[in-house]
């Protein structure tokens, strides 16, 4: 295989939580998508942060996390913090923000339970519960695997890692996905906003969230 067609294979990115629609374009776009758990843990991504269409708009939801060894913590040794109330406030909201959305009794006990169980300390481990379970209702049959050590050398790979980001800054240099609009419930008064956790696209979309990716495939 040249290494043309190994970028095109494999793409690299970040874990994350409840990841955003274009996380699951460039996931269904590739044979095989990397996960890298050995970078230095950056603040403010979509790695512990989602965002949903609430009844007061764009609004994020961010799990608490702890980290070991201060700004030296790596992806794979961040936890989630006990301390706070997160996951029934997590809960509460994505209720309020989808319970009239067309598939929120389809999808609501896989989500509540995906959110509420407390089975692992580690927040890599939640997200990959999270991205398999999605993954598995979709229907999409890509093929993810974690990193073996951080990933220096990304020239066989579509590196995302960092440019899928809730920061603008971090954007540059990334190709734009123009997002189709789909229903939401809140368009009426906010207008379509793209891009959201992919929470808003099973809720509203349901079974066919895998057209709808296939669709924005570069």
């Amino acid at each position: 295989m040249t290494n043309s067609n190994l970028k095109k294979a494999n793409v690299l990115l970040s874990t994350t939580y409840f990841p955003p629609i274009e996380y699951f374009v460039e996931i269904i776009s590739h044979d095989k998508a990397i996960i890298d758990i050995h970078e230095t843990y950056p603040k403010q991504t979509w790695r512990n942060r989602c965002n949903i269409f609430s009844a007061n708009g764009n609004i994020s939801l961010t799990i608490p996390v702890e980290k070991p060894f201060g700004n030296q913590t790596k992806t794979m040794q961040i936890k989630i913090s006990k301390h706070a109330a997160w996951q029934k406030n997590h809960w509460r909201s994505i209720e309020s923000a989808y319970r009239n959305s067309p598939y929120f009794l389809y999808y609501m006990d896989l989500v509540e339970h995906l959110i509420m169980e407390s089975d692992s300390d580690f927040l890599y481990k939640k997200n990959d519960k999270i991205l398999k379970s999605i993954l598995n209702e979709t229907g999409i049959k890509t093929e993810i695997e974690f990193t073996h050590d951080f990933v220096v050398d990304n020239s066989e790979y579509a590196d995302y890692r960092f440019s899928i980001s809730p920061k603008a800054k971090d954007k540059k240099g990334k190709k734009e996905i123009v997002f189709e609009t789909y229903y939401q419930v809140f368009a009426d008064k906010y207008g379509f906003l793209p891009n959201l956790s992919i929470l808003d696209l099973l809720f509203n979309l349901g079974p066919e969230s895998i057209q709808y990716l296939e669709k924005m495939k570069s």
